[in-house]
C-alpha cells in the first residue's frame, strides 16, 4: 500500500480544493485536472470540510479560497500551518480587503496567491497549474505558521529620524516566492536612521504591492510605501517596487530619482525584474550599493549580481535552509557571486553592518 502510494505521489500533484462557489469549484477542479501531472482527489465547501478532507487524503498541495462559510480561509490556513502543514495556494478576488488579507496568508506560510477575475471570467489558469506545481515542490518544513516579532498592535518607533537628503549608500532586496513573509521579518528589523536609501523588489501583481508596503510601514522603524514616478532615493526609506512596473534610476538634471516602466515595454517574465533595476543602479552606486537575495524561483538576480560585483558593490543571499524556494539565491552562489548566504533572522543585522561599513569608507575618502 505504501509503495503504490509513494508511486501515485511520484505520478501526480494531488490537490484539495478548498472553494465555497460551486461554479469556481468547477473551474478550479477542470483547470487543474487539465494538466496530466495534477490530480483533484478532492473538493470542499468550507474550511472545516477542507481540514477533514487534508486529514483524510493528505494531499500534495492546497488550494484555498479566502471567503467561506462556517471556517474563513485565513483562519483554515492558520490551523494547517500549526498544526498539518501543507503547502496551501490561496485564491483571492481583486479587492483592497482581498489583497491585504493575502498579505497576512503569505506572511503565515501561503506559497503563494492567484487573484481571480469577477464571476470567473478571464480565470488564470496556467497562473494556477504552474503555482500548484510550485507548491508541490516546497518542504512542509518551510511553509510553518511562522509569526514575526512584530504585529500591528505594537508600538513602533518614532519615524522623525527618516533622511532627507539624498542617499549615498543603496540596499536593493529582491524577493519572489516566499518573499512576503521574509521580508515581513527582515525590514522591521532595520533601524529608521539606517544610512541608506532601500528599495524592495517583490515579484507580485499590480495593487497588492501598495498593501504589502503598507503592512511593512506599520510595523517598521523606516518609512516605507509604493515608489512612483520620480521618487527621490533618500536614507531611511524603503520604496517597494509597484506590480507590474520595472524600476530604474534616472539621473536627470543631476538629482537621482525613481524611473518606471510597464511590463510591455520591456519583454521580461518577472515584473519588476530584479536583474533590470541591479544593473542599472550598479554602475551608479558602484561600492556603496548592496544587493540582497531572498527565497523566490528562477534565476531573477543573478546577472544583476554579476554587474553589482562588478562595480565593487556587495551580494548576499538568503540561505537554503530558511529559503521556501531556493532557485533565485541559488542562481546567484552557482554563479560565485554571493559573499555570504545567511538565515532569515541574520539579515537585517548583516544589512545594518554593510551599510555602516558603506558609511565609514565614504568618511575615510572625505578626510
Amino acid at each position: 500500500m505504501a509503495s503504490s502510494r509513494i508511486k501515485e505521489k511520484m505520478d501526480k500533484i494531488r490537490v484539495v480544493v478548498g472553494e465555497d462557489s460551486p461554479f469556481m469549484r468547477r473551474m478550479i477542479e477542470d483547470s487543474l485536472n487539465s494538466d496530466p501531472m495534477i490530480e483533484v482527489v478532492a473538493i470542499a465547501a468550507n474550511g472545516r470540510e477542507v481540514l477533514k478532507k487534508l486529514v483524510e487524503v493528505e494531499p500534495d498541495v492546497i488550494t484555498l479560497d479566502l471567503e467561506m462559510p462556517r471556517m474563513d480561509g485565513l483562519e483554515t490556513l492558520r490551523y494547517i500551518m500549526s498544526e498539518w502543514p501543507t503547502p496551501v495556494v490561496i485564491l483571492s478576488g481583486h479587492s483592497a480587503e482581498g489583497a491585504r488579507m493575502v498579505m497576512t496568508c503569505l506572511e503565515y506560510g501561503a506559497v503563494d496567491f492567484v487573484a481571480k477575475s469577477p464571476n470567473g471570467s478571464r480565470f488564470p489558469v496556467e497562473e494556477l497549474i504552474s503555482k500548484v506545481k510550485l507548491a508541490a515542490g516546497v518542504e512542509a518544513d518551510k511553509v510553518r505558521f511562522a509569526p514575526t516579532k512584530y504585529d500591528l498592535k505594537t508600538k513602533i518607533p518614532s519615524k522623525s529620524m527618516t533622511g532627507t537628503g539624498s542617499a549615498d549608500s543603496i540596499v536593493l532586496i529582491g524577493a519572489s516566492t516566499g518573499g512576503p513573509q521574509v521580508v515581513m521579518d527582515v525590514i522591521p528589523r532595520l533601524p529608521a536612521d539606517l544610512d541608506a536609501g532601500v528599495l524592495l523588489l517583490q515579484h507580485m501583481p499590480p495593487n497588492f504591492t501598495r498593501y504589502l508596503a503598507e503592512r511593512l510601514d506599520t510595523r517598521s522603524p523606516m518609512s516605507v510605501r509604493e515608489a512612483e514616478e520620480g521618487d527621490e532615493l533618500i536614507p531611511g526609506r524603503v520604496l517597494v517596487a509597484p506590480g507590474g512596473m520595472h524600476l530604474f534610476l534616472d539621473e536627470g538634471r543631476g538629482r537621482q530619482k525613481i524611473m518606471l516602466l510597464p511590463r510591455n515595454r520591456l519583454r521580461r517574465s518577472a515584473c519588476p525584474s530584479i536583474d533590470f533595476a541591479m544593473t542599472s543602479f550598479a554602475p551608479v552606486f558602484e561600492r556603496n550599493l548592496l544587493a540582497v537575495i531572498l527565497t523566490g524561483m528562477g534565476r531573477d538576480g543573478a546577472a544583476g549580481s554579476v554587474a553589482v560585483r562588478k562595480y565593487g558593490g556587495r551580494v548576499i543571499c538568503q540561505d537554503r535552509e530558511t529559503s521556501m524556494i531556493f532557485g533565485m539565491p541559488g542562481a546567484v552562489v552557482d554563479e560565485g557571486m554571493a559573499e555570504q548566504t545567511l538565515p532569515v533572522g541574520e539579515i537585517a543585522e548583516c544589512i545594518e553592518s554593510i551599510v555602516s561599513d558603506f558609511s565609514k569608507h565614504r568618511q575615510g575618502e572625505r578626510t
